[in-house]
């Protein structure tokens, strides 16, 4: 009976695999449970190496596995413990691998954080409606004050933190502490005591600042009578509490929020430092001109100096001595030339007229007759018969008579 049964129920139904059943399971579950809050005490707690976070979510009738993967850690500012009682956010899933259903937590607190929370955005929102928040009611945060209050605990990190930093980076102004503490349920009328106290100092900017914390850790700066003074305070201020994630009321309402002191003191030392910088450089600037002046002048000198010395009577003389030993020179070789060319031109009418002379015509083989009464004949009628004529040759002369 029974096996007909299972064979028909067999026929019916289909068949799943465990991977199968997981799936649908963790479907289901992080359709139904996708965001919720779970109140209950942490057991078991785990810190991995990559950063993750495992433990187990109970209470008096049962247990839940829970993970807090190091993505969602890195943004708390509570970090988990061992028995805390405290509030998780998240959603429920299943761990197919094994088949454990547990939640992903999203964001966790610790249990009474709720209330403080609700009362915090309350506040939050009943001084906004007020325009505290406004930012055409805030004052311009000088970037160069050199004189600075700080409104801290003396023994906290935070200080330590803030005064490092204005040190490393050589920031030359002037600090005032005023001590205070920053956590219990002394710390709001203590903090409003020691910024009333900074009010009335010669500071130019006044700097609000603790380390991080919970949120009841931080607690003291959401008192509404200190978020008030501090929007009413007459000296431009910068409210830099906790990390980064962290937010608490005397942010909203300071002139200017630093994610943390140490942003705080990075803001006022990096103008400081540009300023410096645009000194420095216009000290070098001053420090050049003078030495580029004074070798432009010892320029202008040294040329002046040149002129001057080519105006003097003496450089003068000088310049004339030279001119007429230039014209001298030049005289001497004028003459010496004109010279050699009467020389040669003389000697070429020498040769001349030694070539064109009676002696050396009659050396040609020429010879030229005379009468007796010693006249040159030139003409053959001149000739009388029987009479006599001298024949001169380049040897000497003959005594001819004329025959017909």
């Amino acid at each position: 009976m029974q096996t007909e049964l299972f064979e028909q129920e067999e026929d019916d139904t289909p068949i799943l695999n465990v991977s199968d059943v997981t799936r649908e399971v963790r479907k289901t579950l992080e359709h139904k449970f996708f965001q919720i809050w779970v109140r209950g005490e942490i057991s078991n707690l785990r810190s991995h190496s990559s950063g993750h976070f495992y433990f187990i979510l109970k209470d008096s009738k049962s247990q839940l596995k829970a993970v807090l993967f190091r993505g969602d850690a890195m943004g708390l500012s509570y970090i988990p413990k061992e028995g805390d009682e405290c509030l998780v956010f998240g959603g429920i899933t299943v761990y197919e691998a094994r088949g454990d259903f547990q939640i992903r937590v999203k964001h966790l607190m610790q249990d009474g954080m709720g209330s403080l929370r609700e009362k915090f955005e309350k506040l939050k929102n009943s001084l906004m409606e007020e325009g505290l928040f406004e930012e055409s009611r805030k004052k311009a945060v000088p970037s160069l004050a050199n004189k600075i209050g700080i409104v801290t605990s003396l023994t906290g990190a935070a200080l330590q933190d803030f005064l490092s930093i204005l040190k490393r980076r050589k920031w030359g102004g002037e600090t005032y502490l005023f001590n205070s503490s920053v956590q219990g349920k002394e710390a709001p009328s203590a903090l409003r005591k020691a910024i009333r106290k900074a009010m009335t100092w010669d500071i130019q900017l006044l700097v609000i600042t603790r380390g991080g914390g919970s949120l009841e850790d931080l607690w003291a700066f959401n008192d509404e009578s200190l978020v008030r003074l501090v929007a009413d305070c007459n000296i431009p201020t910068i409210s830099a509490i906790g990390h980064q994630t962290d937010f608490v009321l005397t942010d909203f309402v300071a002139d200017l929020r630093a994610e943390t002191p140490s942003a705080a003191a990075e803001w006022i030392s990096s103008a400081f430092l540009a300023h410096r910088e645009s000194i420095d450089e216009i000290t070098n600037r001053f420090l050049r001109a003078p030495k580029h002046f004074f070798s432009k002048k010892v320029d202008r000198l040294d040329f002046l100096k040149v002129r001057l010395d080519g105006s003097s009577p003496i450089s003068q003389i000088e310049r004339q001595h030279q001119h007429l030993d230039e014209v001298e020179n030049r005289l001497k070789t004028y003459l010496r030339h004109r010279r050699e060319r009467m020389v040669d031109k003389l000697q070429s009418l020498d040769h001349r007229l030694t070539n064109c002379s009676l002696k050396s015509t009659l050396k040609k083989g020429y010879t030229y007759l005379k009468n007796e009464e010693g006249k040159i004949l030139s003409k053959a009628s001149s000739l009388q018969n029987k009479g006599k004529i001298i024949a001169h040759f380049s040897d000497g002369s003959r005594n001819l008579r004329v025959e017909d």
